[in-house]
C-alpha cells in the first residue's frame, strides 16, 4: 500500500513538472512571438521613413540641378510643363522630368517655373508619397 503511494505521488509530481515545463514553453513563445512583432513593426516604421527622406533629398536635387542650369541662362520660356531656355529643354512627360532628353527624376506629380522681378525665378517641383503631398521651392536669379 504504502510502495502504492509513493508511485502515485512521484507520478504526480512529474505531471506536475511537465505541465509546469509545456506553460514555460509557452510564455517564452508569445514573448518570442510578440519580440518579433514589435522588431518587424520598427523595421517597417525605418522603411517608410528612409522613403520619405529619399523622396525628399531627390526633390530636393531636382530643384537645385533645374536652378543651377537656369542661373547660367539669361532668359527662358516656360510652357506646358516644359521649360525651354537657349541650351536645355527641361520637360515634365507623365510622372518623369527629364533635362535634354535624359531621365532627372521620377514621380514628379508637379513641375512649375515662374519668372519674379529683378530678373529672378522660383521653381517648383512636387511629389506625391502615399497620403502625402511634398513640394521643393527654389528661388534663383538669371544671369
Amino acid at each position: 500500500m504504502r510502495q502504492a503511494k509513493v508511485s502515485v505521488a512521484s507520478s504526480t509530481a512529474r505531471a506536475f513538472v511537465l505541465m509546469e515545463l509545456v506553460f514555460g514553453i509557452v510564455i517564452l513563445s508569445l514573448i518570442s512571438i510578440t519580440l518579433v512583432q514589435v522588431a518587424l513593426s520598427l523595421h517597417r516604421h525605418s522603411i517608410a521613413k528612409t522613403s520619405v527622406s529619399l523622396a525628399q533629398i531627390s526633390l530636393s536635387n531636382t530643384a537645385d540641378i533645374v536652378r543651377n542650369y537656369l542661373e547660367t541662362e539669361s532668359s527662358f520660356v516656360f510652357v506646358d510643363s516644359t521649360l525651354q531656355s537657349a541650351s536645355h529643354t527641361i520637360s515634365l512627360q507623365g510622372s518623369a522630368l527629364f533635362l535634354d532628353g535624359v531621365l532627372l527624376a521620377q514621380d514628379i506629380t508637379r513641375f512649375d517655373v515662374k519668372t519674379l522681378p529683378n530678373s529672378a525665378f522660383s521653381i517648383d517641383v512636387c511629389t506625391d508619397l502615399g497620403s502625402k503631398t511634398f513640394c521643393i521651392n527654389r528661388v534663383g536669379w538669371l544671369r
